[in-house]
């Protein structure tokens, strides 16, 4: 579940001046003893990347003790050494301290007794409960602890290992304890305040590993939440922020590696392979928590600029030349997303000097050397030139009259290559010439399945030259999200965009080892970010405040412009009743949604996308419902009484409330009661007012806030709302 913000005073005082101590208890268990429990890869390194994360951000806590017990370090984690750290923690802990426990590894459901056990290094399975620490054993060394202040972060639910080509876990029910384990948190921290407990993942599913992450994705993007992402304006980094973040980037992976199969399925569909990728399935952290309160992790560390960019781009720009390859280099630039060179082959470039620009790209020394944690090492490289034949068979792509590069010399660079690669080459015809094939070029610079590689090459017609460096350039400026922008959802938008066209477009994506990223995600979970003017945006169009039905939507702009949120919220609901014909203080019903006039839904979403800079607007929240929109029934007995079509709608409803923030610990919040100072989860506004809250509707006398009926209903409406999102942004020709 994703919260709406614990509101807290953020005070570190305690800790900066050494009055509370900070007591840190880190566990990572890669490799068992008894055979019959399955290794893991990454538990070990994410107890090793979590312990140096965390020493950085509390390297201003004074008092503070870490105990580390994983495969690498000289304490094996094993059972006894566990227990006698725990023990010690509780002798020795005040009432103002805080502890924190962190596992990584199996956790198992005993079959006789039905207690969750966490599997250490000399558990044996025939043995559970006798061999490893049982959950309420661990629980109840922390209740015979006083400090104040605990937080227990569990993953305990892996998979046994995954790639980027195909999801696989595995199948041993009792590797995952998900239920019993939440069941059990939830009554503790019911009778405790200042209990903080985070999950790796929710009931039924279970928690993944990367190799391009060289972690579990929910320990990676807690290390990375650590390093000070997920810090808040003032640099605080406490449970509820880091929770946020990780909830939302660990969502946002899974979502962005299925559509990288999705791309790569439809390759393989298309050369007759039918071996196709399962999607991965979904992994959502679960906070448990009851009360208000904050447990404080540490400070934002001070950052260590890096020497070199990790993502490198060339654009060349050949024959003929082209206004919009320099609107491509503009937007990489303007973005960070790439330290981009930009080339124009003229005379004075010999040829020479052209192929040292790539192989400089394409082999920089210091990508061999890198480490860095955050971002796989990325090269992109932009080619316009015409593609021509020697009379010995050569291939060749010709950037003037007197340079050239030759396919077999690009395909050895591209083979010496080590980081991810994004290579397009634009290929105008010549006049006269008729028709290119650059299929060949897609089929012979392919460098292998596992190596993370993108080709996209355009044989472009020569009375319209332009076109394909235009849509690049325009599908970029499209993907300038918060999420960002993969390889995979580029393909797809150059696909739908050039359909009607008579461009040929080849493409390639491969690689097991991590997403291919054109545009990296940005983080968009504090204050200062929401209130920080990206760079590009000197180049958005002035408002279009246009109306279908008359509607002035001045005050509307002016109030998001200076982030009113709650005052632009409350507009929004009032002009959208307006612009249906409804009466105020009433409600939108399904026909007006349906027949609700586009160009006054596009002005709308518009401003709230460009005022929040891409984190709140219909169509943020259209996006949101698309990733979980397939959603099945999952409760078999409520779909017996109502439906299997309710069931779903209903669960779907709750699933996307929790990650908008619409509901806190289980329940609605109520609307005074939403973040409205800028802190609040991707897609929070705008609030639906304008719809009925039909949960709260007046059943037989009683006040039903959880009838699953009346939720279905609710969220039909809503769907409908981002149905005709969609059938507006279809049909942009359609006024109203």
């Amino acid at each position: 579940m994703c919260p709406v913000g614990v509101r807290t005073s953020h005070s570190t005082h305690a800790l900066e001046t050494g009055v509370a101590k900070l007591w840190l208890l880190l566990v990572g268990v890669n490799q068992y003893e008894d055979e019959q429990i399955p290794g893991l890869h990454y538990s070990a390194l994410d107890c090793q990347g979590l312990g140096e994360a965390l020493n950085a951000a509390t390297q201003g806590f004074p008092q503070k003790e870490v105990m580390i017990y994983h495969d690498f370090g000289e304490q094996q984690p094993k059972l006894e050494n566990i227990r006698t750290s725990l023990q010690q923690i509780a002798a020795a802990s005040k009432p103002i301290d805080t502890v924190i426990f962190y596992f990584s590894g199996h956790g198992m459901l005993d079959s006789l007794s039905q207690q969750v056990v966490l599997c250490l290094q000399d558990t044996q399975k025939e043995q559970l409960t006798n061999t490893g620490l049982k959950l309420q054993e661990l629980l109840q060394l922390l209740e015979n602890c006083s400090a104040q202040q605990q937080l227990l972060i569990l993953d305990a639910c892996h998979s046994g290992g995954m790639t980027l080509l195909g999801a696989r876990g595995e199948t041993d029910p009792q590797l995952n304890p998900t239920p019993e384990l939440v069941e059990v948190l939830r009554k503790r921290a019911a009778r405790r305040k200042g209990f903080y407990a985070l999950l790796s993942c929710d009931r039924g599913q279970q928690s993944w590993e990367f190799p391009q992450l060289g972690h579990g994705v929910f320990t990676y993007y807690l290390i990375q939440g650590l390093r000070g992402e997920a810090a808040d304006s003032v640099g605080v980094i406490e449970a509820d922020g880091l929770y946020r973040y990780v909830y939302h980037q660990t969502l946002t992976y899974i979502d962005k590696a299925n559509q990288q199969l999705r791309v790569i399925n439809q390759l393989k569909k298309g050369r007759g392979d039918n071996s196709i990728h399962s999607e991965y399935p979904s992994q959502t952290p679960k906070r448990i928590v009851e009360g208000v309160g904050e447990v404080i992790l540490g400070l934002r560390p001070q950052q260590i600029p890096s020497s070199q960019h990790p993502r490198q781009a060339l654009i060349v720009e050949g024959l003929p030349k082209s206004k919009h390859s320099l609107d491509l280099s503009k937007i990489l630039s303007n973005t960070r997303s790439f330290e981009v060179n930009y080339w124009t082959v003229r005379g004075k470039n010999p040829q020479s000097d052209v192929r040292k620009a790539i192989q400089k790209c394409l082999l920089s020394p210091s990508f061999a050397e890198s480490t860095t944690p955050k971002a796989a090492t990325t090269v992109l490289l932009y080619l316009r030139g015409q593609i021509c034949e020697t009379e010995l068979g050569e291939a060749r792509l010709v950037l003037s009259e007197d340079i050239f590069i030759e396919r077999s010399w690009l395909r050895k660079q591209l083979r010496r290559c080590r980081s991810q690669q994004i290579i397009i080459l634009d290929c105008p015809e010549q006049q006269g010439f008729g028709t290119v094939s650059v299929r060949d070029w897609v089929e012979e610079l392919q460098i292998g399945l596992d190596a993370g590689q993108c080709l996209i090459t355009a044989a472009v017609p020569a009375n319209d030259s332009e076109q394909f460096a235009h849509t690049l350039a325009e599908t970029l400026t499209q993907g300038l999200q918060p999420t960002g922008l993969t390889a995979a959802a580029w393909i797809t938008q150059l696909q739908m965009q050039l359909t009607q066209t008579n461009i040929q477009l080849y493409f390639w994506l491969s690689g097991s080892q991590g997403i291919i990223e054109i545009l990296p995600g940005t983080t968009l979970f504090s204050v200062e970010n929401l209130h920080t003017k990206p760079e590009n945006t000197d180049n958005f169009k002035p408002d279009d405040l246009s109306s279908a039905v008359g509607i002035d939507y001045t005050y509307l702009r002016d109030l998001l412009k200076n982030k009113r949120w709650l005052e632009a919220d409350q507009e929004t609901t009032k002009l959208i009743i307006k612009a249906s014909g409804r009466k105020e203080e009433s409600f939108l019903e399904m026909k007006d949604v349906i027949n609700f006039s586009c160009k006054d839904l596009y002005t709308i979403d518009n401003l709230w996308v460009n005022y929040s800079y891409g984190h709140f607007g219909f169509s943020v929240q259209q996006r949101i419902w698309q990733s979980i929109k397939d959603t099945s029934a999952t409760d078999p007995l409520l779909a017996l009484m109502i439906g299997s079509t309710k069931v779903a709608a209903s669960e779907t409803c709750i699933d996307f409330a929790n990650r908008v923030g619409w509901r806190l610990k289980d329940s609605w919040v109520d609307y005074e009661n939403l973040v409205w100072q800028g802190d609040a989860p991707i897609g929070h506004l705008p609030y639906f007012g304008f719809l009925e809250q039909v949960w709260r509707v007046k059943l037989l006398g009683v006040w039903e806030w959880h009838s699953a009926i009346a939720t279905a209903s609710w969220w039909e409406l809503c769907v409908a709302l981002f149905s005709r999102l969609e059938t507006c942004q279809v049909g942009e020709s359609d006024t109203g």
